[in-house]
């Protein structure tokens, strides 16, 4: 508030006094030289011009010439004529007669010139400049009156004067047909070019050179141009111009509405308005508006103003407003500074406890794993560059986020919400945190625990609170990092915590393969299995692969996971064939794998560490319907299938698995749902349906795969359609690697159901 007293009597100040008028002005000019247009032509100049007085032999002619041009002018039809002149000193009697006979001859059409002036240098008295009683008695006058504002940048005119004891209009006034009541001064409309007011020299009118149709219709004003004369003034961005044009531009700023000056204080009132909101908003974009709508009302409004023929003064307002704007910017730094970590200069955790601007956003509390290590090492400097990196890495790709900085952990406030966006995101923010930075030419690897507080609704000293112990616990568990859930059961929380530990499942072997036992339709002989990934959660038990892999697969996280199956899956056939029998081996591999460009290198490499023939794996891929319209994955199907890999087309029959993709797919193998097979005993549809598929696929040069064989009497009806595998509970469920083995080993022909 005292800052906006301050500024506000300052400015009232310097309003009061005119102090910056000369800058006002050229403020003005300027907004006139971009709204510069032309006059109307309908007053025209007659100038007594350094022509005139080549031929007339100066410019102290007689007045019979005077005399004559007023006949001319009335000749060629002009309306009405102004003498941007006196004529207060008497001549030669016959020439004055001869003028104050012209004018009765035309009287009430043709006026003369009257003014007030200072008498003596210093007096400070007024005198009056009446023309002389002679030509008083045959004409009217008029004011010429005026006042030029300091270092004569601009001028204004007079409404009317009081002469004799009565009013009298000025010529502008007179010219724009104004009731003589008005008083005071008015700005014409500079932005009237005077240049463009049509003129002609006085010797060519007395001499009649000029054709009549120029000046018919108009109305004349008649003034000294010549420079001799000395009757220039001064106009800012329009330079020195003779006074009649003055008087011109007068009349045409009349004739186009009355002009009104407000001054300094409507601005003023402005601006302290838009300052209480610029000292008093918390938000940046509200005192960023505040600027903006000052800096219009006080710089573009004025234009359009002046086009209106208002005029307003904006200089003090303008003051007031920058005061305002400087010392609330002082302000703000010496709070910020409070606000602020000395180290980074980054907000402290004081400002994220005071702040409103992120109260619902995702709380995230980043720890530095190794802190204590880098400090060690280097000098105390490197703390600040290091918090800075690590600011960077997080804020790629984030357009609405804000970091604080405590004394030993960053918390960052995220628009991202709670969910799988957030779980990628930070995933790959640990990815980068992995990537070394360089200090005083040393790579310092860092390493980051981060701890999630999503509970918009608990105090943010809470929340807080509860985001840095995550990143402790997750810090000390060695995790990516840990949700703040008080009820563990949101499932979103769930899924953040799913994903968090899948490469920790992967590396500590909670993560395992089963295989589930493929049998020859027609031996029943145990010919491969198909691996399938398990998941033992050490607090949720068995996690069903329906629930992480979705999940991975959302995230682009199936890459280490596909990776993982295959090579545990190789890995165990393998062991099978050493064993001295012919093994194959099935793995699912999901539709974003196609995308991988090193995919079969990938492949390969795990066949060759573990001596697997490449005939012998099949990779079965289910979700079809996205690879006709991808070439990249089509692609890499056809290189998979050249290199010797076995390619099924899993759960024919449902989704997109048509005959269509049968067609179009590089495929070796057909799977059939085991909806499909499960009771084609009993429904004589899915036998049709089933025994049409054996038929097409064996046609294609397809092999085919029944799933969900759980009855010797399925079994055997499968044989009678030409089947060529079978797999389900009659063959055997999903069991672990030395079951397996041991199941193969104790009897090849004989099918089981454990």
């Amino acid at each position: 508030m005292r800052i906006l007293l301050a500024a506000s009597a300052i400015a009232t100040f310097c309003g009061a006094i005119e102090l910056g008028e000369p800058l006002e002005d050229i403020l003005k000019g300027a907004r006139d030289v971009v709204r510069s247009q032309p006059a109307s032509g309908n007053i025209i100049v007659i100038g007594v011009d350094d022509k005139t007085a080549t031929e007339l032999g100066g410019v102290s002619f007689s007045r019979t010439v005077d005399a004559q041009l007023v006949d001319r002018l009335f000749a060629a039809g002009v309306k009405s004529v102004y003498f941007d002149r006196a004529y207060s000193d008497p001549t030669t009697v016959a020439a004055d007669t001869a003028f104050a006979t012209a004018l009765a001859k035309h009287r009430g059409r043709v006026y003369l010139g009257a003014m007030t002036q200072v008498s003596g240098q210093n007096s400070g008295l007024l005198s009056t400049i009446l023309p002389i009683p002679q030509f008083r008695k045959a004409a009217d006058y008029r004011s010429l009156n005026g006042f030029r504002t300091p270092f004569a940048l601009s001028a204004k005119l007079t409404f009317s004067d009081t002469f004799e004891g009565r009013d009298v209009p000025s010529i502008s006034t007179a010219m724009a047909v104004l009731p003589t009541s008005r008083t005071g001064f008015y700005r014409p409309d500079w932005s009237i070019q005077a240049n463009t007011v049509p003129t002609y020299s006085f010797v060519d009118i007395v001499k009649g050179r000029i054709d009549k149709r120029l000046l018919a219709g108009r109305t004349v004003v008649v003034g000294p141009t010549a420079p001799r004369l000395n009757d220039y003034q001064q106009l800012v961005f329009q330079g020195w111009i003779p006074g009649a044009f003055f008087h011109v531009i007068g009349a045409e700023t009349l004739l186009r509405g009355t002009p009104v000056n407000y001054g300094w204080i409507p601005a003023i009132l402005v601006v302290i308005g838009l300052g209480c909101v610029y000292l008093w908003a918390s938000a940046r974009r509200v005192r960023t508006t505040a600027v903006i709508i000052a800096l219009a009302a006080l710089v573009a409004l004025p234009a359009f103003l002046d086009a209106a023929l208002i005029t307003v003064d904006v200089l003090p307002a303008l003051l007031l407003f920058l005061i305002v704007a400087y010392r609330g910017l002082m302000l703000r730094r010496i709070e910020a500074s409070e606000r602020t970590n000395p180290l980074t200069g980054l907000l402290n955790i004081h400002a994220l406890r005071n702040g409103t601007v992120f109260r619902d956003a995702t709380l995230v509390a980043i720890k530095l794993r190794n802190q204590s290590e880098i400090a060690a090492s280097f000098d105390e400097s490197v703390g600040d560059r290091i918090i800075q990196e690590v600011c960077r890495r997080l804020t790629i790709g984030q357009t609405e986020t804000e970091i604080y900085h405590g004394d030993d952990t960053l918390l960052w406030m995220t628009s991202l919400p709670m969910g799988l966006e957030l779980a990628h995101h930070i995933e790959g923010l640990h990815q980068l945190s992995k990537r070394s930075i360089t200090l005083d030419g040393r790579d310092v690897d860092l390493s980051l625990a981060f701890g999630i507080d999503a509970d918009f609704e608990r105090p943010m000293t809470s929340r807080i609170g509860s985001a840095m112990l995550c990143a402790e616990e997750a810090s000390q568990a060695n995790d990516i990092w840990k949700l703040y859930d008080p009820h563990r059961q949101d499932e979103a929380a769930w899924a953040l915590s799913l994903m968090s530990r899948l490469d920790h499942a992967i590396d500590t072997q909670e993560l395992w393969v089963a295989f589930q036992p493929k049998a020859s339709a027609a031996s029943g002989e145990i010919i491969g299995a198909e691996a399938l990934v398990r998941w033992q959660h050490p607090t949720r038990g068995l996690i069903s692969p329906d629930q992480f892999i979705p999940v991975a697969e959302e995230a682009n996280r199936i890459d280490r996971l596909t990776e993982f199956v295959l090579d545990r899956a190789v890995e165990g056939a393998a062991s099978i064939t050493a064993l001295g029998h012919s093994f194959s081996i099935a793995v699912n591999l999901s539709t974003q794998m196609l995308l991988r460009p090193d995919l079969s290198e990938m492949i390969d490499t795990i066949l060759a560490r573990h001596q697997f023939p490449h005939a012998s794996l099949t990779l079965e891929i289910t979700e079809t319907g996205q690879l006709v319209s991808s070439p990249l994955k089509l692609a890499m199907m056809k290189k998979l299938s050249q290199r010797g890999i076995q390619v099924s087309i899993d759960d024919y029959g449902t989704g997109n698995a048509t005959l269509e993709y049968l067609k179009l797919l590089p495929s070796n193998e057909v799977k059939i749902d085991r909806r499909f097979v499960f009771n084609i005993v009993n429904d004589q549809l899915d036998r049709i349906l089933v025994e049409s598929t054996i038929d097409v696929a064996h046609n294609l040069g397809r092999t085919v795969v029944a799933e969900g064989v759980e009855s010797e009497a399925v079994r055997a009806a499968l044989v009678g359609m030409g089947c060529d595998v079978i797999q389900g509970f009659l063959v055997g469920k999903p069991v672990d690697l030395e079951t397996l083995k041991r199941r193969v080993g104790i009897g090849r022909g004989q099918l089981r159901t454990g």
